[in-house]
């Protein structure tokens, strides 16, 4: 290595020759510490994560993906997997380790006759919805464009139209996975079906997906989307509406209701830009013409700061999700499920949003319910919950530890009175005393996913995200 490779990044151990062999191994490319290219190889969307791998390996194939594998057990370094690099913890990377780096791995095929997508584990929601959206086609997907198809299926998937076609591991069918000993296997319902139950909310615990195979639904290109912003004194009356028509309406429409501020963006009025605010945004995944009467109550609760409903491009949602979460901003952002979106909650929410320290932090409530939960049994536990919460400490002040602490003491408020459980995208930066983040996330499944996790993956080398103890089963 270079004296130029950044110190924090450099492995004494790694000596030219083993990674002159690695580099000539892959049908990619590696990058060092002492490269051009290092701190973009690096970077991830949360501006907060600051971490220095000792090698990137940026593969094209499964081929390249179990090389990279190999390579770490056999340097015995720390192992991560970057698909889209948006999930919050900075789980895609690893000081002094080995990052796969998927990104050259983001192929779409759509068959429309089938209504079927192959999904390269690089590419994100934005990638696939160009290809299906052709078609009026789509699969569930996060709720951003820029989130990593990977991650977030892995997860679970909750996104637009997730109250009429489900989670993205309700339309998931297949994979293909390199296991942490460089076997390149498929899972499905029929075949290593134990590992395909895992997989399907037990996140990347057991090897490094490398294609996923989704069932397609119809929806757009056009669909009625719902963006309204209604002063924060409007929020008791707000939250009434929202609850009536997400708990009476139809499951086609789907939405999210954010405590927050306006934020500043360009379909926002500059003199409303940072406004406190209660804003509720969806989709209607039908007729249009149909979504325009569901979303009406939500339009007539008084008078709004600003109302951007309109028909428009089912892919428009999702851009705007990725320019209110830009990269490179801060972010901490944990979640609980509740059953009811009750006095108590409410009261969490709004004296919570007051209290927080950063004009862009926010709470949201994320209505479920609906087809959630009606594809095969799955390792994802929380099917059955009505609402998912959100604390999101979004900043870009220098000062961090105010929203850590927000954010934290948010989390364990909204737990005393009720809350329970934990999304596997949203989990935060830092873990406290009295929190367990696995046995939040995978709840009644862990035993199962521990013994999955001790046939596959018994030594751990996937150990970056919320990790599963294979010595638990």
């Amino acid at each position: 290595m270079s004296a130029h490779a950044h110190p924090l990044g450099t492995v004494e151990s790694l000596d030219e020759g083993a990674i002159e062999s690695f580099a000539a191994a892959l049908d990619g490319d590696i990058v060092l510490p002492d490269g051009e290219e290092y701190d973009d190889a690096r970077n991830v969307w949360n501006g907060l994560i600051n971490k220095y791998p000792a090698v990137v390996a940026r593969a094209e194939n499964a081929s390249d993906v179990a090389e990279s594998v190999a390579f770490a057990r056999e340097h015995d370094l720390a192992l991560s997997v970057s698909g889209g690099a948006h999930n919050q913890t900075g789980s895609a990377v690893v000081n002094q380790g080995v990052v796969v780096d998927l990104s050259r791995m983001d192929g779409v095929g759509v068959d429309p006759d089938t209504e079927v997508a192959r999904v390269g584990p690089g590419a994100r929601a934005e990638d696939v919805l160009a290809e299906t959206q052709e078609y009026g086609l789509a699969a569930p997907t996060g709720s951003a464009g820029d989130v990593g198809i990977a991650g977030s299926t892995l997860g679970g998937g909750i996104g637009w139209i997730r109250r009429k076609h489900g989670l993205g591991i309700d339309a998931l069918r297949r994979v293909e996975i390199v296991t942490p000993d460089g076997e390149i296997l498929e899972a499905t319902p029929e075949q290593n079906a134990d590992l395909f139950w895992a997989l399907r909310g037990g996140g990347g615990n057991f090897g490094v997906v490398t294609e996923f195979e989704f069932d397609l639904y119809e929806v757009g290109p056009m669909v009625q989307g719902l963006g309204i912003f209604y002063p924060a004194d409007l929020a008791e009356e707000v939250m009434d509406a929202h609850s009536e028509v997400v708990e009476n309406g139809p499951e086609e429409l789907t939405t999210i209701l954010l405590s927050g501020h306006v934020p500043n963006l360009p379909p926002m009025p500059d003199e409303l830009a940072g406004t406190d605010a209660v804003a509720m945004l969806g989709a209607y995944a039908g007729d249009p013409e149909d979504g325009t009467e569901a979303i009406a109550p939500l339009r007539e609760i008084g008078e709004p700061l600003l109302d951007m409903s309109d028909v428009m491009p089912y892919e428009m949602l999702h851009d705007l999700g990725t320019q209110m979460y830009p990269s490179g901003r801060k972010y901490t952002h944990r979640s609980v499920f509740v059953d009811e979106f009750g006095p108590e909650i409410r009261e969490i929410v709004r004296e919570q949003t007051e209290a927080a320290p950063a004009p862009m932090a926010a709470i949201g409530v994320w209505p479920l319910g609906g087809n959630i939960g009606d594809g095969s049994e799955a390792a994802y536990p929380w099917n059955d919950k009505q609402y998912m919460i959100t604390v999101e400490g979004n900043w870009e002040a220098f000062e961090n530890r105010p929203v850590l602490d927000w954010a934290a003491e948010t989390d364990r408020l909204l737990r005393e009175a009720g809350g329970e459980g934990a999304y596997a995208g949203f989990t935060g930066v830092e873990e406290r005393d009295w929190e367990d983040w696995a046995q939040q996330v995978y709840g009644d499944s862990y035993d199962r996913l521990a013994t999955v996790k001790a046939e596959y993956d018994p030594e751990n080398v996937f150990s970056q995200n919320v990790t599963i103890d294979p010595e638990d089963a």
